[in-house]
């Protein structure tokens, strides 16, 4: 069994009262057992945020180092005109 730690924490009533709808429907024994698989799902969703956006610096990094080339006018054009395609498409479908 892990350490355990004592904590006093204040929740929004709709959440105190969402915590002891769960241990009353009896999904849950305790309150802090509703709180610990809170956490442990919050901790996840952290990690995951994490490595997103560590993804998300390494693509910025890559453009960057890419270089920057200007594009001409006719390629401006092609890409409006394949975003506004796209766009219809969307619209169009059911």
């Amino acid at each position: 069994m892990q350490d355990m730690e004592t904590l006093t924490i204040q929740l929004p009533s709709d959440i105190a009262r969402t915590v002891r709808d769960a241990v009353d429907g009896r999904r849950y024994l305790v309150a802090a057992d509703v709180v610990v698989e809170a956490l442990a799902d919050w901790q996840v969703k952290q990690e995951v945020r994490a490595v997103k956006l560590h993804r998300l610096r390494q693509l910025v990094d890559e453009g960057i180092a890419s270089g920057f080339e200007p594009m001409g006018s006719d390629e401006v054009e092609r890409i409006i005109g394949e975003g506004r395609a796209e766009l219809a498409a969307r619209k169009a479908a059911p």
